[in-house]
C-alpha cells in the first residue's frame, strides 16, 4: 500500500485482482536457508518510514522495500529513460487506494535471493513517468519492491525489536505465553488481520507497506462527522501505485482505543470515506514481534494457493520503530514540476487551497533551481504565517 502524501511513507494497495488469477496459475519456487549465515534478513526502517534490506534481484545486488500489502512476488520500477531496451509496458486497471487507478505495466519473471530465503515467480514491471521529486520528497520508484509472495516462506518471525527476519524449522515449538495467536486470513495472495477499534472488529490488509498510518479505515460518518479532537484534511491522503489519489477530506483521530494480540493500547486512526480496503500499516505492525506460518497437506503433490492456510502470532513490545506522525497545516508536491499544495488541514486558519500553485516564497520566484530548496523549507515548517506566500 503506497501512502506518501500527508506523512513520510510508502506501499501498494492493488494489483490484487490481477496478480491472484496469475499466480494461482504458476508455481512458485523457494528455497529456504538452513542455518548459519543464510538464515536471517536485517532489515532498517528508514526515515520515510519504509522497511528496507539488502537483496538480489535478477543477479543484481539491490536495496529493496518489502511490502506485505504487494501480493506479487516483486514490483520492479522504471522511468522511460531507466526501462529496458525492447520492455513493453500496458495500461492496466488495477484496485488501487482511490479504487480506480490506471498503471502502465508488465509481468515478467523474477528470481529473488536474500540471506534467508530464494524465491522464484511472476513479478511486475511498473512504468512510472519521470518526475522532478527533490531527494527529500518520497517518490514511489526509488526502490524496488519485494512482496508478500516474495518472503512467502513456510514459517519466519518478524522481529522488529531486533530489526530482523528469521526462518524458523519445523522442530521449534512456538511459546504461545509469550506469543498470542492472532486472527487472520489469507486472500488474493496477502495476508489479512482483524483488530479492534474503538470496540469494533475491522478486517484490514497486514502492510508493511504503508507508512502513512497505523491503520487507514473507510469510515464515512466519522469523516462526516469528525469527533472535537480529530485533525481534519483535505486533498490527497495518500500515494498509492496509480499517483496521488483523489482528492478527498480525510480524518487523522488522535486517541483510538487499539486492540490486538492480547494489548490494548491508544493510537492514531485515518478515517477516509471510501478506500478500497481497511489497511493496518507499519507504524502499527512494528509495535509487535510476528510470527508467520504456512498450513497444508504435505502428501497433496501440488498446493494450491486456497489450500494453504495461515497462523499467525504476535508478541507486543514497547519499542516504537515507525515515525510518528508530524501534524503540518499543509503538504506541498513536487511531482509535475512545479510547486503545489497537495494536502491542507482544515481548521478554519486555511490560507491556500488544495492545487494551488506556489509561485514565490518571500518574493524570491520559485525556479527549477531553487524549488527543492522550497519544497524542503515548506515541508519542515509547521507554521507558515512566517512566510510572504503567493499562489496562483
Amino acid at each position: 500500500m503506497v501512502m506518501a502524501a500527508i506523512m513520510p511513507s510508502c506501499g501498494t494497495v492493488g494489483l490484487l485482482v490481477h496478480t491472484a488469477k496469475i499466480m494461482d496459475s504458476v508455481n512458485h519456487s523457494i528455497n529456504y536457508g538452513q542455518g548459519g549465515d543464510w538464515d536471517t534478513i536485517r532489515f532498517v526502517i528508514n526515515g520515510e518510514n519504509q522497511m528496507v534490506f539488502k537483496a538480489e534481484v535478477n543477479g543484481q545486488k539491490d536495496t529493496v522495500m518489502y511490502d506485505s500489502g504487494v501480493n506479487s512476488n516483486t514490483l520492479l520500477m522504471y522511468t522511460p529513460s531507466t526501462k529496458p531496451e525492447g520492455m513493453k509496458f500496458y495500461r492496466h486497471s488495477v484496485l488501487g487506494a482511490d479504487k480506480r487507478s490506471k498503471i502502465k505495466m508488465t509481468t515478467i519473471p523474477v528470481k529473488i535471493k536474500t540471506e534467508m530465503v530464494e524465491s522464484e515467480g511472476l513479478g511486475f514491471a511498473m512504468l512510472n513517468p519521470e518526475t522532478h521529486y527533490c531527494d527529500k520528497e518520497f517518490h514511489l520508484d526509488k526502490y524496488n519492491i519485494i512482496g508478500f509472495q516474495g518472503l512467502n516462506i513456510r514459517r519466519y518471525m518478524m522481529d522488529f525489536t531486533n530489526g530482523q527476519i528469521y526462518y524458523i524449522t519445523d522442530s521449534v515449538v512456538i511459546d504461545t505465553t509469550e506469543f498470542i495467536p492472532v486472527k487472520c486470513k489469507y486472500h488474493k495472495n496477502v495476508l489479512w488481520v482483524y483488530p479492534r477499534i474503538n470496540g469494533v472488529e475491522y478486517e484490514c490488509i497486514f502492510d508493511t507497506g504503508n507508512g502513512a498510518a497505523s491503520f487507514l479505515l473507510a469510515d464515512e460518518q466519522r469523516v462526516a462527522s469528525p469527533m472535537h479532537d480529530d485533525m481534519v484534511y483535505e486533498g490527497s491522503f495518500g500515494q498509492a501505485i496509480g499517483g496521488f489519489t483523489d482528492k478527498q477530506r480525510f480524518v487523522i483521530a488522535q486517541q483510538e482505543t487499539i486492540e490486538l494480540a492480547g494489548k490494548e493500547d491508544v493510537g492514531k486512526v485515518m478515517y477516509v470515506k471510501s478506500i478500497a480496503h481497511n489497511n493496518m500499516g507499519l507504524s502499527a505492525i512494528s509495535r509487535y514481534d510476528w510470527i508467520i506460518e504456512q498450513h497444508y497437506d504435505k502428501n497433496a503433490g501440488v498446493i494450491k494457493a486456497d489450500e494453504i492456510v495461515y497462523k499467525m502470532y504476535a508478541r507486543p513490545h514497547s519499542k516504537d520503530a515507525g515515525k510518528p506522525f508530524k501534524a503540518t497545516a499543509y503538504r506541498v508536491s513536487t511531482a509535475d514540476g512545479t510547486l503545489k499544495i497537495l494536502t491542507r488541514r482544515i481548521d478554519g486558519n486555511e490560507k491556500f487551497k488544495v492545487g494551488d500553485q506556489i509561485i514565490s516564497v518571500n518574493g524570491e520566484k520559485i525556479t527549477e533551481e531553487n524549488i527543492c530548496y522550497y519544497y524542503d523549507l515548506l515541508t519542515e515548517a509547521n507554521d507558515w504565517s512566517e512566510f510572504e506566500i503567493r499562489v496562483k
